[in-house]
Order: C-alpha cells, then sequence, then structure tokens
C-alpha cells in the first residue's frame, strides 16, 4: 500500500526537511502541497513536481485520494487543521506545538478519541512531530538511563538556542504561535519527560523580549520522580542544542549540533588519561552515525525516522509515538511557563494537565492571569 499524503505548509522546516524525507520513502506518494505564499508552494513543487499546488490546505483536506497529512504550518492553525483532518478520516502528522493554547490541545485530544472511537471505519492516525525522540543519539541516552548506567538521575540541563536571523512574521508574536518556548522549548520539555519516563510537576519560568515577544526564557521544572530540570531557550543567542542528564554514577551528555555519540562521563574526575584514550575509540566507532547525519536532511536523521514511522503506523494501522497526548502535555507545561512567568510564582500542574499557581490558587486561564 502506498500512503498518498498532503503536506500543509510549505514554509522553511517543509521545504528543508519534511519534503525531502518524504520523497526519499518509496511508500509514499505526495499528492497535495498547501500554502498561502505563491513562493512558498512553488519551492515546495520543485521538491513534490507530482503534487496537486493549492493555496488552501482546505482543499486538500477534501481530497478524496489524500490517506494523511503532515500539518506544517504556522502553530495557531494546527489545532483546526488536525481536527478537520481527523474529522474527515485521514491520519495527521503535527508539527509542534500542537496549538497554542491548551484548550485547543484538549480539542485535538478529544478529536483524535472521536476519530478512532468507530470500530466500523479505518482508525485515522494521530502522531506529533516531536521528531527529535527519533535521533539515534537521543535513543540512545534513553536506552542507557533505563539500563541503569547513570544511577539514581538526579537532574537534567538543557540548553535550545539560535543565532539571531530573520523569522517569519508569524514567529514574532506569541498570539500567532511564536516565541521560544513554542518554538523550541516544547521540544526539551517533550524529551525531558522521553529521557526520564516522568511527568512535569511544576514549573518556574522567566521569559524575556529582547528582539521579538518571548524569545528568550528561563525555564525549571520538577518532575514526578524528583528529577530537577533547568532549560535555557533563545532565539537570539547562539546555536546550540544540548541535553545533559546527571545521576549519582555518571552524566550522559548529547550535543545535537556538536556530538557523534553519547558522552558518558564518570561521577569522580579521575582516569584523564583513559577518559581521552576513550573518547577517541568513542569517535572512531561513531563514524557511520556522522556519514548518516552527513546525508539527513538538516543535518539530523530524526527528521526522516520520524516521518517513515509515521508513514509506517498510517500503513499498518498500528499505533503511533509520540502521539496527540504528548502533545498535550508540552502545550499544558509551556502555558504553565507563561503563567509562571507573568506571576512569578512556581506552577504545579495535576494529572490532568491542570495549572494551579502554589500561590495564587487556581489559574488555568492566562487570559485572566
Amino acid at each position: 500500500m502506498t500512503v498518498r499524503l498532503g503536506v500543509l505548509g510549505c514554509g522553511g522546516i517543509a521545504r528543508s526537511a519534511h519534503l525531502p524525507s518524504l520523497a526519499r520513502l518509496p511508500i509514499v506518494r505526495i499528492v497535495a502541497v498547501a500554502d498561502r505564499d505563491p513562493e512558498s508552494l512553488s519551492a515546495a513543487r520543485v521538491l513534490a513536481p507530482t503534487a496537486r499546488a493549492l493555496s488552501d490546505y482546505a482543499d486538500v483536506l477534501d481530497m478524496p485520494d489524500v490517506d494523511a497529512v503532515v500539518i506544517a504550518l504556522p502553530p495557531a492553525l494546527h489545532a483546526d487543521a488536525a481536527i478537520q483532518a481527523l474529522q474527515r478520516g485521514q491520519s495527521v502528522y503535527v508539527e509542534k506545538p500542537l496549538a497554542t493554547s491548551l484548550s485547543d490541545a484538549r480539542r485535538v485530544v478529544a478529536a483524535t478519541a472521536a476519530a478512532t472511537a468507530d470500530a466500523t471505519a479505518a482508525r485515522p492516525i494521530a502522531m506529533m512531530g516531536f521528531n527529535y525522540r527519533w535521533n539515534p543519539l537521543i535513543r540512545q541516552a534513553r536506552a542507557r538511563i533505563a539500563a541503569g548506567v547513570l544511577g539514581k538521575p538526579v537532574a537534567v540541563r538543557t540548553v535550545f538556542s539560535t543565532a539571531a536571523r530573520e523569522i517569519p512574521q508569524w514567529k514574532r508574536h506569541r498570539d500567532s504561535g511564536g516565541g521560544v518556548l513554542l518554538d523550541l522549548g516544547v521540544h526539551h520539555v517533550d524529551l525531558a519527560r522521553f529521557l526520564t519516563g516522568a511527568e512535569v510537576a511544576t514549573v518556574f519560568a522567566d521569559v524575556r523580549s529582547t528582539r521579538t515577544e518571548h524569545d528568550t526564557a528561563l525555564l525549571q521544572m520538577v518532575l514526578t520522580n524528583g528529577v530537577m530540570v533547568h532549560s535555557m531557550f533563545s532565539l537570539s543567542a547562539v546555536d546550540e542544542d544540548r541535553l545533559e542528564v546527571y545521576g549519582t554514577d555518571a552524566k550522559l551528555t548529547v550535543d545535537r549540533y556538536r556530538s557523534l555519540r553519547v558522552e558518558a562521563l564518570p561521577a569522580t574526575a579521575g582516569g584523564t588519561v583513559g577518559l581521552a584514550v576513550a573518547r577517541f575509540l568513542g569517535e572512531l566507532a561513531a563514524l557511520p552515525y556522522a556519514l548518516r547525519k552527513s546525508r539527513a536532511p538538516l543535518n539530523d536523521p530524526s527528521f526522516p525516522a520520524a516521518l517513515e514511522a509515521f508513514v509506517r503506523s498510517v500503513r499498518s494501522g498500528s499505533a503511533a509515538s509520540p502521539d496527540i497526548t504528548d502533545g498535550l502535555r508540552s502545550v499544558a507545561v509551556i502555558e504553565a511557563a507563561e503563567l509562571s512567568a507573568r506571576t512569578g510564582r512556581a506552577v504545579s500542574l495535576g494529572a490532568d494537565a491542570e495549572a494551579t499557581s502554589m500561590s495564587l490558587g487556581p489559574a488555568a486561564d492566562l487570559a485572566r492571569a
């Protein structure tokens, strides 16, 4: 079975990652691409020359020969596009974030449940575009943590930032889905959950606007297993994507831009010569990954791996991971972080993803905060 797929949104990420990745999959046929911007649409047609090019994504959803869609629209449109596709029985791959508000994220979760509840119809697949879960280094780190290499996990420290550069207009304002927490922060919130297997319990944040609205943030989280997480995000600093996981016995480091392997350091600082030899041998062993990385879109194998996993789930009808609930969880943490930044207080998240200020009482509605 060939999966007939539409791509909704032909901006930079779709043209640099999604379309090239999908074009390499023999089980995929891109039947339509959609974007309101003529230049973006024209550039996408070069990458998918046999696809219909449409200016309105709703026209793609109305095509009877579309089995699934990749939603790479501006974030403010994610929820409605996903809901409309699911209501038509189409599978969805939703780029992060799932939505720009927790209330909209819940609407997508409800639509997914409704679409998959009908036992008489083919059940659509709904997958979140948290592609970094599929990065080989992240998966190796998770396996090592699960195997007890770290001992007991204690803390996580992360940085995800980009150099100051021109960005689309919608990224400049929080209401249209911009801001660093929705753009970059959701990835590391998800990875903290993925690596540790725990949920976020409390959040404390500081958000600044240096060049554009909400372009820099500090985020502190405590997970349900007691692990502390400290993250810095910025759209106005340097290009960096780094995670460090500290345990009682060792530390694991993944630098997505600069690492070819997961670096493991022992708890004590001794044995520097042996450590240098181990690092050298580790780099030699990482050469196959280096080759794979060099050939991948944006030099990250996670993009084609995540999209292939989605397409295979659509073909088989098996559940996809990360799913829409994972998307909701990250949006809940971002809303809690924004509430914390506005009030200056830590915010706790309940099991149902409601945010409650630890000092102010119920405060899930940011508009009333």
